[in-house]
């Protein structure tokens, strides 16, 4: 027996399968890797292509790669693809079960990725409605990051997916990094590295070329203000001393804390980053300003100079320095 999108009843688990299916179509020879981008469970694409091969709609050519059969390919196709799906549609839904009345309802935990999605694109097309074609993005982007991060031509490759749709999902990113500037503004005390990387993460790791941030501190450790102050290529003639140790002088800052981004992804310092760093720490000395770390954003992960110690070692040679002139 084939697997239909009309034999599934319940529309959470018809997204799931749609996602998965979209991924299994795109090639006649695919393998499970292939299918994983669909961001789905292991466990439910496993049971698919297990499914599949009972009925005999796919042949295993080798571990974990596989080949459909040409007529269930067809078959499969209009099933999950070329039809129109009108049970799919959200007007058709009942109405405690439409994106938008379940948020209200029941809370955002309640809603699925593409459901969330499918609230800020508000509507779809003709064949398709907004929570497929949050489906359709999910999947080709690999989910919410990848979505972010694409440009706006990659995005309007998308079917049902115009100016209109980039601009909703642009403000959405938007409003996000705006809620967490605000967040790390408020006022609450700064306890480690991992705190400001996640204060960070969003709103650093996507740029494309390195920026330096300054985050100024009050004495009780508390974050009073931010500021990118550089951009490009950083190095001893890029960042300027001065210039930051002005702006902590004008806002009254009594530490300082500076973040800048790794397009690369690594988020290891350079021997340039390194003597950056331990000049800013000498200059911000010389103003009484302490300086409380350095931290590298890469994909999904940073270096702190305060946790490996740099910034320690940096007071120290400042304090030799200073008495040995002395």
């Amino acid at each position: 027996m084939k697997i239909s999108p009309v034999e599934i009843k319940d529309i959470e688990r018809l997204q799931k399968y749609e996602r998965i299916f979209q991924k299994l179509l795109k090639k006649e020879i695919f393998s499970k890797q292939d299918i994983w981008g669909c961001g789905e469970s292991k466990g439910l694409i496993g049971k698919i292509i297990k499914a599949l091969l009972s009925e005999g709609s796919i042949v295993e050519l080798e571990k974990e790669t596989f080949r459909w059969i040409p007529s269930s390919l067809d078959v499969y196709k209009k099933e999950w693809i070329a039809s129109a799906r009108p049970s799919h549609q959200l007007k058709r839904l009942r109405k405690e079960e439409r994106p938008r009345e379940k948020l209200l309802t029941y809370g955002s935990s309640k809603l699925t990725t593409p459901e969330l999605l499918a609230i800020f694109l508000r509507s779809g097309i003709r064949g398709k409605n907004a929570i497929v074609i949050a489906n359709d993005l999910l999947t080709q982007f690999g989910g919410v990051k990848g979505i972010f991060e694409a440009d706006e031509e990659k995005l309007m490759e998308i079917v049902g997916i115009g100016k209109a749709k980039v601009a909703q999902i642009k403000a959405v990113h938007a409003l996000a990094e705006e809620y967490l500037k605000e967040k790390m503004k408020s006022g609450r005390k700064v306890r480690n590295s991992k705190e400001v990387f996640d204060y960070l993460y969003l709103t650093m790791r996507d740029l494309k070329k390195e920026t330096f941030k300054v985050i100024f501190l009050n004495s009780a450790d508390q974050i009073i203000d931010a500021e990118n102050l550089f951009e490009g290529t950083l190095n001893a003639s890029s960042v300027y001393p001065r210039e930051i140790v002005k702006s902590a002088v004008h806002k009254n800052a009594a530490s300082l804390i500076f973040v800048h981004n790794h397009p690369s992804g690594d988020p290891t310092p350079s021997e340039s980053d390194k003597g950056i760093t331990e000049d800013l720490v000498y200059a911000c000395n010389t103003m009484q300003i302490k300086v409380l770390d350095h931290i590298i954003i890469g994909d999904n992960s940073y270096f702190s100079f305060a946790d490996e110690g740099l910034i320690e070692e940096y007071n120290r040679n400042f304090v030799s320095l200073k008495e040995g002139r002395g």
